[in-house]
This record gives C-alpha cells, sequence and structure tokens, in this order.
C-alpha cells in the first residue's frame, strides 16, 4: 500500500480517498490524556495528587486508573459560584516545565512522528472543569441558577485552554488535539441541548478555531449519547467527534453527516463485549461488526476499548491490545478484497 498509516489516517479526517478504513492507537500514536494522565495541571501527576487548580485526583482501578476528582473535596458550589474570581486561581502556565513533561510522556509512551499520526489528549473541556471544581451535581445545578455566572467561569477557562493549546503546539507539535468534555450518559445528555448551545457549545467553537488557527486539528471527544447534537458539534468546527459509542444511530450520522464529520469509535464497550467477563470471541465479533457496518462508509475511524478493573499497565494492555491487533488486522483484510 502506497500511503502511510499517518498518511491515511489525516486522509480520512480531511475527507480525502484512504487505502483502509483506519484504526485508532494502531496507526495513531497518543499524547497528553488518553494515554497517560497528561500534563499534571489538567488532572494530576501519574498515580494521582493536585493539579494547577489545587484540585485533588484519584486513580480507582474500577476506571483502569483514570483519574478523577477526589470526592467532596470540590473548591465551589452552586452557591459560590458567583464569587469565583475570589477562589479560583488558575495555573501559571509560563512556570512549568514543559519540556521536562513532554520528555517523561515519550520516555514512558514513545511515538513516531513520521510513520503516525500525532494525537494530543486535552483533559477538562469547560464543562469536565467545571465540575472538577465543584462535582457534576453542583456544575448542573449551577448551571441552571447561575448560567451568567458559569458563562463567565467558563470564558475564563477558555481563555486558559487557548493559552494551554498554544503550549502543546509549541512543545508536543500534534496533529490533533482532541478536547475531552463528556456531557452526557449512554442515556441521554447532562443538560438540555438549549442549555448546551447557550452555555457550552461557544467556548468549544472558541477552543477550536484557536486550535485550527495553531495548526492542529481539533477533535471533539464525548461519550454517550450526543446524537442529538452533531450538528452542533459540526458548528463548533470539531473535524472528529470521538469516542462515538452505538448507543447513538452511527450509521444513521455517517449517511447525513459523513461529508461533513468524522465519527471515531464504534465499539460497543457498555455493551457485551466490553464486559469484564467478556471472551476474545466476543470482542472479536464486535471488532467486525463495526467494520462490516462503519468501516464501509465514509468518515469513520475505529476506535475500541475496554474499561479494565486493574492499575497493572501489563493487565490493561493484555485487554486491551487484542482489539486493536484484530481491527487493524481485519480492516486491511477488507481493503485487500
Amino acid at each position: 500500500m502506497a500511503l502511510t498509516p499517518k498518511e491515511n489516517y489525516l486522509n480520512a479526517i480531511n475527507h480525502k480517498k484512504t487505502e483502509w478504513t483506519p484504526v485508532h492507537i494502531a496507526d495513531c500514536d497518543v499524547l497528553g490524556f488518553g494515554a497517560l494522565p497528561g500534563p499534571w495541571i489538567e488532572k494530576g501527576p501519574l498515580g494521582g495528587g493536585y493539579d494547577g487548580f489545587g484540585i485533588r485526583w484519584i486513580t480507582p482501578a474500577s476506571g483502569g486508573g483514570a483519574p478523577i476528582p477526589a470526592p467532596n473535596e470540590h473548591i465551589i458550589d452552586s452557591e459560590t459560584i458567583t464569587d469565583w474570581q475570589k477562589i479560583v486561581k488558575f495555573p501559571d502556565l509560563e512556570a512549568i516545565d514543559w519540556q521536562a513533561m513532554v520528555d517523561t510522556e515519550i520516555s514512558m509512551m514513545p511515538v513516531d512522528r513520521t510513520l503516525k499520526a500525532i494525537e494530543f489528549g486535552c483533559g477538562n473541556g469547560v464543562f469536565e472543569r467545571l465540575a472538577a471544581l465543584m462535582g457534576f451535581e453542583e456544575a448542573l445545578m449551577a448551571l441552571a441558577e447561575e448560567p451568567e455566572a458559569c458563562n463567565d467561569l467558563m470564558t475564563a477557562i477558555t481563555d486558559y485552554k487557548i493559552e494551554f493549546a498554544k503550549k502543546v503546539k509549541q512543545y508536543y507539535n500534534p496533529d490533533l488535539f482532541t478536547n475531552y468534555d463528556d456531557i452526557a450518559t449512554e442515556r441521554g445528555l447532562f443538560m438540555s441541548p438549549a442549555t448546551y448551545r447557550e452555555l457550552i457549545k461557544p467556548h468549544h467553537k472558541r477552543l477550536n478555531d484557536a486550535v485550527r488557527e495553531l495548526g492542529m486539528i481539533p477533535v471533539q471527544h464525548t461519550c454517550g449519547y450526543c446524537e442529538p447534537l452533531i450538528e452542533d458539534i459540526i458548528e463548533t468546527g470539531a473535524a472528529v467527534w470521538t469516542s462515538v459509542q452505538p448507543t447513538n444511530d452511527i450509521a444513521g450520522m455517517q449517511k447525513k453527516y459523513g461529508g461533513k464529520i468524522v465519527l471515531m469509535g464504534g465499539f460497543d464497550t457498555n455493551g457485551a463485549a466490553g464486559a469484564a467477563d467478556a471472551t476474545l470471541e466476543t470482542r472479536i465479533a464486535e471488532v467486525r461488526r463495526c467494520f462490516d457496518e462503519y468501516g464501509q462508509q465514509p468518515g469513520f475511524i475505529f476506535f475500541g476499548f475496554v474499561l479494565v478493573n486493574s492499575l497493572d499497565p501489563a493487565e490493561i494492555g493484555a485487554q486491551m491490545m487484542p482489539i486493536i491487533q484484530e481491527a487493524a488486522r481485519y480492516s486491511h483484510q477488507l481493503a485487500a478484497q
């Protein structure tokens, strides 16, 4: 095949001709959040600890070691958010040793910039940062009760994110910049579409515009059922929506929007294939279903993962790698037919 994995991956994102359906991780190396916790100022250091906002993060085995804010240790709530300017302290991005962070990450997760596309995962989009500061329940209450204060705080968060993106471009220089901002469960949105459009969408768009101006491709990571917002995600300027789960009508969205946005995901992490006791055969069947149903249409990149109840990287890898390996094998098999 003439294209490198990087060229094929970026072609898919830019709606150009591909030689096979790309596979995330197989065709793309990841830095930042998603591979590791990423810069400690966002989700704390490896193994847990305080981030640059003074929020303590923990890394329970139940989430495979993914960092979450320590319960009941938030610094604002729905009543004190009107005083956020007196309480919330933003990290000093100029005081961070960015090169040391990059060097540490690459020593743990080597990347091949020639052969693969490079993605930087930016944890804590505007809503997730709001939730990290005050908890999900209080954040949702604040959006309803103090929308003006929430908007002011999220404006400041986005200002910070844009400056953060400038540092990412300078020191990590990725092809893609992924904004992690989960605003839904498998069953539905955390908030009404109107609330998203009024209070969160403008900040997503402003960040994505800045990311493009910096020469990176904006990617929106939002798990759960977000199909009602697909047109909004497109309007924010995101080139890719990841991790799209089959609780959404992926095939239907491809047919309608495949020329406007790439859908990355497909694997039913919350279904039988994602269960802790799932057999390898079940997971392989789910991988093949994704390519058979979505891979034959434009605007799709496969991304499959399972939530492993362990902090052992070897155990996590043993669960994940067969999915990625089968996806790469099956994708190339289909392309050769």
